[in-house]
């Protein structure tokens, strides 16, 4: 199986040995290796933001695979990640639904743990941060228990960042430096330039939230050049934004004047409206307004201002039950079986209406008997963070409590 000796490689190499991949599959007349080139192609488009492209290639791929196989499963989680950079959420739940219903009915674990990774990202950017670091370290024990003798895997690299990410977002400031600095230091190990890229920019994330500017400025900068010496875009991007945020952060605290941080600002919008990024084009819309609002222009600043409302109205984050907005600051989120995602006590509070019935989606009317992302008690759900140095020496051990479910 092909599909996973691309994982290193730079996007455009990735591209172009994926196409004479296809080329063979057609000379063959496979199927399996057609649907893995289509897969491969898919994930080369994803990195280079190329996210159209990526969809179309991602369904030639589901042409060409039976329904249960591990490649229908890894189809299923790009064309996950390809909603979540499109900020298509409940698309994305959806897909990363079908890939986990594929990987409990292989017992592909691998598979699983990509799932947990995708989940964490979801809720991270949907702002519910207890939920996205559940799913994190789902992810994390499950990489520990896949490769009890080569803990330098990709999927652990992955559930390292990932775990560094949601606890950075929980404000576990240390700990998130510790799991950002062991995937650092694996990724250069094995020459894995787009984990490398990715822990980079994670680790200025949490110099920000530290409120080192300079650090975190510097480790944006790096992952931009990494980032664009590979050229995956996405990186990339998403490099950027963090490089602007600290920009915003001076330019508040009157350290630079509005110049830069409105260049910056600007080059970036326009990446992201050429990448599909609907969530961060209307971050840096706002951002935009307050700047041209410093300058007295008032015409730039409504613009950008009426920008950010126009995309918040297109993405239509709201609660199915309710109907008030969720994803645009921090919050509690569940979801039906239907994927339509709910604040946690609308979703309870449709559960306590029906105990004796499946609950109705009050979006499609589809009856589920459960919660998709509902554990058995919540209430007792607790989650602890473990010293990285502790889960290192005990690597038959559970780190984590992960009590969340799919």
């Amino acid at each position: 199986m092909l599909l996973l000796s691309f994982e290193f490689a730079i996007p455009r190499d990735a591209l172009e040995y994926s196409h004479r991949q296809l080329y063979i599959s057609e000379e063959l007349d496979s199927p399996s290796l057609r649907a893995e080139s289509y897969l491969n192609l898919a994930k080369a488009h994803l990195r280079l933001g190329e996210l159209e492209r990526a969809l179309n290639f991602a369904r030639h791929s589901l042409y060409n695979k039976c329904e249960l196989c591990a490649t229908a499963g890894h189809v299923h989680l790009t064309v996950g990640s390809v909603y979540l950079e499109l900020a298509g959420f409940n698309k994305a739940l959806d897909s990363f639904q079908q890939a986990h219903r594929i990987a409990l009915a292989l017992r592909d674990t691998a598979l699983e743990l990509q799932v947990y990774v995708g989940l964490s990202e979801l809720f991270s950017r949907l702002q519910d941060a207890e939920k996205s670091a559940r799913y994190a370290s789902k992810a994390y024990d499950l990489s520990r228990s896949l490769q009890l003798n080569d803990l330098n895997s990709r999927h652990h690299r992955a559930a390292l960042l990932q775990m560094a990410s949601a606890l950075r977002k929980q404000g576990e400031l240390g700990d998130a430096h510790d799991y950002c600095s062991e995937a650092t230091r694996l990724a250069l190990i094995c020459g894995d330039q787009a984990s490398y890229a990715r822990s980079i920019r994670i680790m200025g994330d949490i110099y920000r939230n530290k409120s080192d500017i300079n650090k975190a400025f510097r480790q944006y900068e790096a992952a931009m050049g990494s980032a664009a010496a590979m050229g995956d875009r996405v990186i990339q991007m998403e490099s950027m934004d963090g490089a602007a945020r600290c920009l915003e952060a001076l330019r508040i605290q009157h350290k630079i004047c509005n110049c830069r941080p409105l260049e910056f600002n600007t080059r970036l919008l326009e990446v992201a409206k050429s990448i599909g990024a609907k969530l961060l084009m209307r971050a840096v819309g706002l951002r935009l307004s307050g700047i041209y609002h410093s300058l007295g222009d008032e015409n730039n600043k409504l613009h950008h201002e009426q920008l950010a409302l126009k995309i918040q109205n297109d993405l239509a984050l709201n609660c199915a039950a309710c109907r008030s907005p969720y994803g645009l600051e921090d919050d509690s989120l569940e979801a039906l079986s239907c994927s339509h995602i709910l604040h946690a006590r609308c979703a309870y509070e449709l559960v306590r209406r029906n105990k004796k019935k499946k609950c109705p989606c009050p979006e499609c009317d589809r009856t589920s008997s459960r919660l998709y992302l509902n554990c058995n008690d919540y209430n007792s759900m607790q989650y602890s963070p473990v010293q990285l140095s502790i889960c290192s020496s005990d690597s038959h051990g559970t780190s984590h409590q992960a009590t969340s479910s799919v």
